[in-house]
């Protein structure tokens, strides 16, 4: 198991540009086959919001015991923040590059936002829109093309990770095209980054607010290593958002353990008024108060619970924790279960729990002790879905391996080297 471990960081060596945008532009224009990257979204659960750069501010412990990544159980990581999450096997999110239409800007082309693609000769690094746009000129790649396919309708405002995976998607793809070749670890820290902080965003009271969404970087990290794993947060020794990683899951426990998990989107909206920024703003005005720190001081016992649970596959447990973990989320911020009246009368009947996954409504996680509960679930949902709604349920399916890459060989594109083994004093 202990080969399983990952550490990603930001270590490696200093790179510089290879080829400029010119040259990647001749590249491009003359591949019979674009590069691609497919990513795949992930599922949180109890650790969701741990991965923020605030909560590293105002909720980091150290271990409080020697670090032994031999002990199956961890039990140094207990008041460490953590994220378990799933990489999910279904259709892929599509990015490519390609030539833009204008050989001396940037481009980015997302169908599902965007009427027409964002082009930019000079960068206006203030504008959250244009991400993909910045990270295209971090790298020269002036006369490129960043663009995604239509996402499955399954994934659309679901709180499954979108905007992180763009992020990600850009910064392989940069990465590789402009010849820097960073690292897995380096990519995951500057996606995570990136999102976290570029942009300038200013209220109607004149308070300026940073970052394209209030996010950490887990969907991108397990879209980066697929599996099910646990992801512990040790900023202090590997830098912002470095996280040590262990399976929770094997790939031959996934068939047993998808039976007791299911996600459901019940096609409801909020009520007027209720946003996604308004509900992770009222989390993070908590930390203001004792009550409020008190509660989200709580949330790291729980994920580590949580962690433990699904490691031992102990069903009960995990469907205790999920609603531990959804009542503090709750308590904070009672517009979180906004939308799921339903669902949670299903639920109980059922002797369920269930998990809104990002800031609320959307797609939730279910789980249950007993497998059969799961699949009645399943099919109530299923005889009622509505895609003009977006009312359906999915199947949990663990993806053992995550990122795909298409045309990078081809192209003579080198691919991202996997993370580094975590060491310990």
């Amino acid at each position: 198991m202990a080969g399983k471990y990952h550490l990603w960081s930001a270590r490696g060596d200093l790179c510089s540009i290879q080829r400029t945008g010119m040259e990647v532009r001749e590249l491009l224009s003359g591949a019979q086959v674009l590069p691609e990257v497919h990513l795949f979204p992930r599922s949180d659960g109890p650790g969701s919001s741990q991965d923020l750069p605030q909560f590293a501010a105002m909720g980091h412990r150290l271990p409080c015991r020697e670090v032994d990544l031999n002990d199956p159980c961890w039990a140094w990581s207990q008041d460490c923040l953590r994220t378990p999450g799933a990489c999910l096997d279904g259709d892929p999110i599509v990015f490519r590059a390609l030539p833009s239409d204008d050989p001396q800007a940037t481009e980015y082309y997302a169908p599902d936002f965007h009427q027409a693609p964002l082009c930019q000769r000079q960068p206006v690094v203030g504008r959250s829109d244009y991400f993909v746009n910045n990270i295209l000129a971090q790298f020269g790649l002036y006369g490129v093309r960043i663009e995604a396919e239509p996402m499955p309708a399954l994934y659309r405002g679901t709180g499954l990770g979108g905007s992180n995976l763009a992020h990600l998607a850009a910064m392989l793809l940069g990465s590789a095209l402009a010849g820097v070749d960073l690292t897995q670890g380096q990519i995951y820290i500057a996606a995570t980054q990136l999102e976290n902080q570029f942009g300038v965003h200013e209220n109607s009271q004149g308070e300026i607010r940073y970052g394209v969404s209030l996010t950490g970087g887990q969907e991108a990290l397990a879209a980066l290593q697929g599996g099910f794993y646990d992801n512990v947060h040790l900023p202090w020794f590997n830098g912002p958002f470095s996280v040590v990683s262990r399976p929770l899951l094997l790939p031959e426990s996934y068939a047993a353990a998808q039976q007791h998990l299911l996600l459901v989107n019940v096609g409801r909206r909020r009520a007027e008024g209720v946003t996604s920024s308004g509900i992770n703003n009222a989390w993070m005005a908590r930390w203001r108060d004792q009550e409020g720190a008190g509660i989200h001081a709580e949330k790291p016992r729980l994920a580590y619970l949580a962690a433990e649970a699904l490691r031992q596959q102990d069903w009960a447990l995990y469907a205790r924790a999920v609603a531990e973990y959804r009542s503090l989320r709750a308590t904070l911020c009672v517009e979180y279960l906004s939308g799921q009246d339903e669902l949670a009368d299903r639920c109980h009947d059922s002797g369920l729990e269930y998990f809104p996954l990002g800031a609320g409504t959307g797609t939730c996680l279910v789980v249950g002790e007993k497998a059969q509960a799961i699949t009645q679930l399943k099919e109530y949902f299923t005889a009622s879905a509505d895609a003009q709604t977006g009312r359906l349920a999915m199947p949990f399916r663990i993806r053992e391996k995550g990122v795909e890459y298409y045309g990078f060989q081809e192209n003579g594109l080198t691919l991202p080297m996997a993370p580094e083994r975590p060491s310990v004093c």
